[in-house]
């Protein structure tokens, strides 16, 4: 599991240009799938077949493969001007970059030194406006090279820090995407009764297209989205946010089926995993949001894991997190039979059941 998911964090796979990844993910998920395909938006779809006879109930297993990044904007002598979507412009100053050009061109991210800046200045956080990038070519080389709306991503390995924690860039959602890649692997020696559907799906940091889009197409008879949540840490609320190591932290609200919800938590206790409960009164900001309204609509279930400084090149997370984790889902999908599927759909009662 942690290679898989050192080798997906350090990964390139912006909103929008996740097909690169898509291929890695692909091959990845091969050995373990009776079929692997990529969509049109480059989702990546993989099967496995149930045990039960045809027709199998169908569970999808959905955790967004896209990752915040960078735009070039504009190109001003030997530096490049960029917006960004969801980066804190307090931790981009100092990073160490990747310019996805015609090749990737390393590059670092500047501001004026504070010595050339004004007293005021020197008490705000930094404007996007104010940093470059320099790649330490030339104007003309340059101009070659990149031009405006080339992506932008922070370069950064994943590292193993003390106990079972790890740091690194694009855990939201490749944390939870090795999660589901691992579950396929775990599959391998379980009997499950329904078709297993994985998706690594894309633009969710955008607009949830990718869950949209799949979703239509798949037309699953339940999911199960998996995406990180906020890890507790100085500063943070004491509500909302989570504790590294406390296990997966199942979502609970109108975004998802009740009956769902209730099955992991179940399986949670019956199994002795630590878990969490995570209130969700409306929008979930996951792609559950998109899949359960999506093709007439789907019963949906929402897994989480805490990861700290979300949205940052040091992302930290808990590896005994993601094993628990894998756990659960290795259970759901056993659990997961037609009479499981045919009790989430509402039912109006017998009339005598009422009036007697």
């Amino acid at each position: 599991m942690q290679d898989i998911l050192q080798k997906l964090c350090e990964a390139f796979g912006p909103s929008g240009r996740e097909a690169i990844l898509a291929a890695q993910v692909a091959e990845i998920m091969r050995p373990w799938c009776d079929d692997v395909s990529i969509d049109a938006l480059w989702n990546v779809i993989g099967v496995k077949q149930g045990a039960a006879p045809e027709p199998r109930p169908r569970l999808m297993l959905m955790a967004h493969m896209d990752e915040i990044s960078m735009m070039v904007t504009a190109i001003e002598g030997p530096f490049l001007r960029f917006r960004q979507r969801f980066y804190d412009p307090r931790l981009l100053v100092g990073q160490t970059v990747l310019v996805y050009g015609r090749e990737p061109i390393i590059g670092v991210v500047g501001d004026r030194p504070p010595h050339l800046m004004d007293a005021a200045e020197r008490q705000h956080m930094p404007r996007i406006d104010d940093l470059v990038i320099d790649t330490g070519l030339d104007a003309e080389t340059l101009a070659t090279w990149v031009q405006v709306g080339d992506s932008v991503l922070v370069q950064r390995p994943m590292l193993q820090l003390l106990g079972q924690r790890v740091a690194g860039k694009a855990f939201d959602n490749r944390l939870s995407l090795t999660a589901v890649l691992s579950t396929l692997e775990a599959l391998q020696s379980v009997q499950h009764p329904g078709d297993v559907i994985v998706v690594a799906s894309v633009g969710e940091e955008m607009n949830l297209l990718g869950a949209q889009t799949a979703t239509f197409g798949l037309r699953p008879d339940l999911a199960v989205v998996l995406d990180v949540t906020f890890g507790k840490q100085p500063g943070s609320p004491t509500t909302g946010t989570f504790k590294l190591g406390s296990g997966p932290v199942i979502g609970v609200g109108p975004n998802l089926h009740p009956c769902i919800t209730d099955k992991l938590l179940d399986l949670c206790d019956s199994l002795e995993i630590p878990h969490e409960q995570e209130l969700l009164p409306a929008n979930s900001g996951t792609d559950a949001w998109m899949v359960q309204v999506t093709a007439g609509g789907v019963p949906t279930g929402l897994v989480g894991m805490a990861i700290r400084n979300m949205h940052s090149p040091v992302e930290v997370a808990d590896l005994r997190d993601l094993r628990r984790t894998v756990r659960l889902l290795t259970a759901f999908a056993t659990a997961a039979d037609q009479a499981f599927v045919d009790d989430l759909a509402y039912r109006l009662p017998d009339f005598a059941e009422v009036t007697a």
